[in-house]
């Protein structure tokens, strides 16, 4: 054989081997293709989570910034009823610069908005106002859940150890730190409630050290349970002019969940900040709102901008999880939180500072609450998504 014959020979080896290798690349790509195509969202509520990240117009602005019962806090919780008529909030109460007489951090005010007439009631010792959720009774009344019995920490009132299901009352006071029927949470801390009635849910959220972890149980289920004495060691009052700060042990009656059989249990976990994506890992930002309905668990988290636009835009995501714990549409950005421009273009925030606060899931519609600031001091707004 010659020399020419053994290099042509050589020749055609290598170009074989380029085409076989090349092949799994385009064949992998096709594969992605075709699970792309079966994959396809046609899911409304899906779809309207993938509309969040668009651009939002200003129609889709149910409130452009109205006043609560303090100008002083950001508002916490969030709900609406499905007429859209009437809006309930939750919003803590005014440090005061935490000076006896002049402080009210030891308050929650939950706010009832309907054909445009504010009404509140006032909670003391219950904790941080993170979560409403809101029952329509078959008595006609509205119940609220929130977390309770918080206890005093570094001067505010949190760590919530329990959630509370009680009606609203207008002009109304509760001066327990918790009401109603409680549900006890085996100690954990940063209690969280959803509620969905018609899919016969009830989730309570906790959270240790970043980590959130969602739990629901069947609301019918849990409601039936008795209730049992509980004690919870708890350091609270001291806002009064005289009045000195009490540890005590509380016992309540509550309905303990760790007895209770969930439907399902799943911890997001919190991911390393220094090697995690912030706008792909789940629980990067700070965990703010939540939802839940007959399939899905509506997760919610982000930051403001301190008010200035130095530090960038506002931030919010969600996540929706089945009830396994399973992703079902990965993180994506709320646009309504992020557009600066838009927000001061309509007059609702000059500097962009629009804290995510809540969510609420009503068939496809999605709503979003977030709250803004200006000299005036913190106002709400709620955005519609279809």
């Amino acid at each position: 054989m010659t020399l020419n014959s053994i290099k042509s020979l050589a020749v055609v080896a290598l170009t074989a081997l380029f085409v076989v290798g090349s092949a799994t690349p385009a064949s992998a790509q096709k594969a992605k293709k075709e699970k792309a195509k079966k994959e396809k969202v046609t899911d409304p509520r899906l779809l309207t989570v993938m509309k969040m990240a668009k651009m939002t117009k200003e129609s889709q602005f149910l409130t452009k910034g109205v006043a609560m019962k303090t100008a002083h806090r950001a508002t916490q919780g969030f709900s609406i009823s499905a007429d859209e008529r009437t809006m309930w909030f939750s919003q803590p109460g005014s440090f005061g610069k935490n000076q006896p007489g002049l402080t009210k951090v030891h308050e929650n005010y939950i706010i009832r908005r309907q054909d445009g007439k504010r009404e509140s009631m006032t909670l003391r010792y219950f904790g941080n106002a993170n979560c409403l959720a809101v029952e329509h009774g078959e008595d006609g009344k509205d119940y609220m859940w929130l977390g309770s019995n918080g206890t005093k920490y570094k001067g505010a009132y949190s760590r919530t150890r329990t959630v509370s299901r009680f009606p609203f009352e207008a002009n109304g006071e509760i001066n327990d730190g918790y009401a109603g029927e409680n549900y006890y949470m085996g100690g954990e801390r940063y209690c969280c409630p959803a509620v969905n009635v018609a899919a016969d849910i009830l989730g309570i959220v906790t959270q240790r050290a970043g980590e959130v972890t969602v739990n629901l149980y069947n609301l019918s289920d849990a409601r039936a349970l008795d209730d049992k004495d509980i004690k919870l060691k708890t350091v609270y009052k001291g806002e009064a002019v005289g009045e000195a700060e009490q540890t005590v042990i509380r016992t309540i009656k509550a309905k303990d969940m760790t007895t209770a059989e969930a439907i399902s249990s799943f911890t997001i976990a919190k991911p390393d900040k220094d090697t995690a994506d912030p706008a792909k890992a789940p629980n990067y930002y700070t965990f703010r709102a939540w939802d839940v309905d007959k399939d899905y668990v509506y997760f919610v988290e982000g930051q403001h901008n301190k008010g200035s636009m130095k530090n960038g835009e506002s931030k919010a995501f969600i996540t929706v999880y089945d009830h396994a714990g399973r992703v079902v549409l990965p993180k994506r950005r709320i646009q309504c939180v992020f557009d600066q421009y838009l927000l001061e273009s309509l007059g609702i925030t000059p500097a962009g500072y629009a804290d995510i606060a809540g969510i609420k899931v009503i068939d496809s519609k999605i709503y979003v609450m977030f709250s803004v600031k200006d000299s005036k001091g913190f106002k709400t707004v709620v955005v519609k998504h279809e």
